[in-house]
């Protein structure tokens, strides 16, 4: 596989880890994830995929609709700007093989069961020893409890994300992401630059342990504080949000397109107010100030809905802009993707001779200096 459009990229041109060797040895998506994101910056990276299962599990998970022909789309999604090559860890060449891979690597990224890495030569003291060098990242799945697997949805079960997830008093539903692993990648790559930067001090690499639910939890933010400082179970709330209204409100208008509210102080919420001709809001008690809308923010959606349906949301949006009020399109996956924004984060790269492409994971640009390097 290969990158061909990188002039697009928020990145650009710049690869600052041109040089650098990456092993992935991690299937599924947050470790390949995690192997796209050192490709995009540069780095050599390649993948292993073990033949007797053929290959990463995600090049069968196709949607009722998918294409049975080229790759899947949720093996595209995680694995572009990588070589690719077939070795099963449990024959001793193949092994040997590996061997050689991580002697010239920096990094090796992979999550089999701690219980399985000696069979797979994998062992993290074994290794250290072979390779002194080597940044060796190990994605697992419980913090508590090593050799569980893990798997997203799971996790998002029993980290508190589905039971915040859905309408009050309503059925809960998985992120229609598997938030988890990608949050794990973010986990990933923290980890290996922050060894990589050791490494310059002190010549040596480092093992790593990164997990799923740990992932997890350090992303409930102030939903954990509500329970932790406040004492409050956090709740499923639909799109709103508990400490701030309207934030979360969704509003139909005249054209059929529907915003997204996202008003964070007193003097938003007043501008709010003008821009739909209802001042008279800003000075009602009820909505006065932020905890009195929380407390009152339903009578307020029933208040704001006909006035939103005044209007078109292109000219709600556009008055929105100019007096400081942030709102937003409710946008399907497509129009998001065909945004400017969208566009730019999308990357074109031959997979398997097709042309495919998916986004991208690096989502900033270097400066260097102060002067664009691109």
């Amino acid at each position: 596989m290969g990158m061909e459009d990188h002039a697009s990229s928020p990145l650009g041109m710049d690869r600052p880890l041109k040089g650098l060797r990456v092993v992935e040895l991690a299937s599924v998506l947050a470790g390949p994830l995690a192997g796209s994101f050192f490709a995009e910056l540069g780095a050599e990276v390649i993948k292993v995929e073990n033949p007797a299962t053929g290959g990463d599990v995600t090049r069968q998970w196709r949607s009722a609709d998918e294409p049975l022909e080229g790759p899947s789309a949720y093996y595209v999604a995680a694995n572009g700007p990588k070589e690719v090559q077939m070795l099963d860890l449990k024959k001793d060449g193949d092994q040997a093989a590996l061997n050689v891979l991580l002697s010239d690597a920096d990094i090796v990224l992979q999550n089999f069961k701690p219980s399985g890495l000696v069979r797979l030569g994998l062992d993290p003291e074994a290794l250290a020893l072979r390779h002194p060098h080597l940044i060796h990242v190990h994605l697992k799945g419980f913090l508590s409890d090593a050799n569980r697997p893990g798997y997203d949805m799971v996790v998002q079960a029993e980290t508190g994300f589905m039971a915040m997830n859905g309408a009050p008093g309503g059925d809960h539903f998985r992120m229609p992401v598997a938030l988890m692993d990608v949050l794990a990648a973010h986990q990933m790559r923290s980890a290996a630059l922050l060894a990589l930067w050791q490494r310059e001090r002190d010549g040596l690499g480092s093992y790593l342990e990164v997990w799923l639910d740990a992932s997890g939890l350090s992303a409930l933010a102030n939903r954990a504080t509500e329970y932790l400082v406040a004492g409050h179970e956090p709740a499923a709330l639909g799109a709103l949000h508990p400490q701030i209204a309207p934030y979360g409100e969704t509003f139909w208008c005249r054209c059929g397109g529907q915003i997204v509210t996202a008003v964070g102080n007193d003097p938003q919420f007043q501008a709010l107010c003008d821009l739909l001709h209802r001042p008279e809001w800003g000075k009602d008690k009820r909505f006065s100030s932020n905890p009195e809308r929380v407390q009152h923010r339903s009578v307020l959606a029933q208040l704001m809905a006909p006035a939103f349906l005044e209007h078109s949301a292109d000219f709600i949006l556009a008055q929105a802009l100019e007096c400081g009020v942030p709102l937003g399109r409710v946008n399907p996956v497509s129009a998001a993707l065909q945004s400017d924004s969208g566009r730019a984060m999308t990357a074109t790269f031959e997979a398997e001779g097709r042309t495919v492409q998916h986004v991208r994971q690096v989502a900033f640009k270097i400066h260097r200096n102060g002067k664009r390097s691109t």
